[in-house]
């Protein structure tokens, strides 16, 4: 039994979905993974947009980092995900 990295709850043993950035030992639940999965596509869009190209010659429009910024309000603490860390270890 594992616990869903965002949220905490217990998941059984095909239940589950690989953390999309911090891998495969990590797991999270049905809607932790949607809202982790939105925030990645978020963070990926605004990189790529953001990112210097040389071979091209007309500008992008700039894209607000406010707007593309995860929203870690709803998520775990520092002291709580060391702390998920640590437990994975032990």
């Amino acid at each position: 039994m594992t616990q869903c990295e965002e949220c905490g709850k217990k998941l059984g043993i095909f239940e589950g979905y690989r953390h999309p950035t911090m891998g495969k030992k990590h797991l999270v639940c049905s809607p932790c993974f949607e809202q982790v999965e939105e925030s990645v596509a978020k963070w990926r869009e605004f990189v790529v947009n953001n990112s210097f190209n040389v071979n091209t010659t007309e500008r992008k429009p700039q894209v607000s980092w406010k707007e593309k910024m995860p929203d870690f309000a709803q998520s775990m603490n520092i002291p709580q995900r060391v702390l998920a860390e640590i437990l994975v270890y032990l």
